[in-house]
């Protein structure tokens, strides 16, 4: 019985760690011109959408 409550464990937070993730991914990119939204270090970055 126990085996289950550890793979559903295991399994939430495999998911949340997968959200996370996802959602760091999702805002390196401006979503109306697709370029890089962090400065880079050569100071080239796009700021201008956020």
């Amino acid at each position: 019985m126990w085996n289950f409550f550890v793979g559903l464990g295991a399994g939430v937070l495999t998911g949340f760690l997968i959200g996370v993730f996802a959602f760091k991914v999702k805002n390196r990119w401006c979503p109306r011109c697709g370029s890089h939204t962090t400065v880079t270090l050569t100071g080239a970055g796009h700021a201008a959408h956020r």
